[in-house]
């Protein structure tokens, strides 16, 4: 289910504007063309990704080059979500989730809006509803080809309704 139409929109339009057409898209470059520099960096492992406009305006998006490159594809599309979403005060370190509330949880909210932004960066609802031949055999070739984890496959296709179900992961 899309819950944050406008963060797919901001997608769409960011992929118009570089001439992305292609999956797989090039997210280092989109960073690039965008004003920021990526830094792989020896994060934590529970810390994929962040990003910091510094006061001389320079702007950085820390990769964990501990990870695999399609988690820190989607690391650094997360980070220009929260970027182009507006999400400048928003402070990783400070999320406190509770699993009773956390839809209402603003934190969550944030996470869920760089999270369909990235989804729809990465993975085009317009290339994919023509990729997709709605088998689920297909989601590892999909996954290949647009260099995406399974699992993030898997959420897009459901989240576009383009299948119902989905295993167990």
């Amino acid at each position: 289910m899309i819950r944050y139409p406008a963060a797919r929109g901001r997608a769409t339009s960011v992929l118009s504007m570089f001439h992305a057409g292609d999956a797989p898209v090039d997210v280092k470059l989109i960073a690039q063309k965008l004003g920021f520099q990526v830094v792989p960096f020896e994060f934590p492992d529970t810390m994929s990704a962040v990003v910091r406009i510094y006061e001389d305006g320079k702007k950085v998006i820390g990769v964990n080059k501990k990870q695999s490159e399609v988690r820190q594809r989607f690391s650094i599309a997360h980070e220009l979500g929260h970027y182009l979403s507006g999400h400048e005060s928003y402070n990783h370190d400070q999320i406190v989730i509770d699993p009773e509330r956390r839809y209402q949880d603003p934190s969550f909210q944030v996470e869920q809006e760089a999270d369909e932004f990235a989804a729809e960066l990465l993975m085009p609802s317009r290339l994919l509803k023509k990729d997709f031949d709605g088998s689920p055999s297909s989601i590892t070739s999909l996954a290949k080809k647009y260099n995406v984890s399974e699992q993030a496959m898997w959420i897009q296709v459901i989240n576009l309704e383009l299948v119902v179900e989905a295993p167990v992961f």
